[in-house]
């Protein structure tokens, strides 16, 4: 296997771009799930519909940790990158 990074063909600007574009994707979608998870609470309390907040849960769990999971790979290797450009 190489062991050359996929990122090594981006320039430093790039490189930076991309972190900053996963890193506010996955804020994005942390905080959408946050919000949709208050939204359904919410209108649960109001209806009082128990079963509302039984999807409560999958909405946290899909929000906060599949945007970890796909993104944290991709930004581990972004910044290893950049880490290895300036030692």
């Amino acid at each position: 296997m190489s062991e050359q990074n996929e990122y090594s063909d981006y320039n430093v600007d790039e490189l930076n771009r991309k972190l900053s574009k996963f890193k506010k994707l996955q804020m994005a979608m942390t905080i959408a799930a946050v919000l949709a998870s208050l939204a359904i609470a919410i209108v649960s309390y109001i209806k009082d519909a128990p079963q509302g907040y039984k999807m409560i849960p999958i909405f946290l769990i899909v929000g906060i940790v599949y945007p970890y999971l796909a993104f944290g790979g991709i930004r581990k290797k972004i910044q290893a990158e950049l880490d290895a450009r300036f030692e």
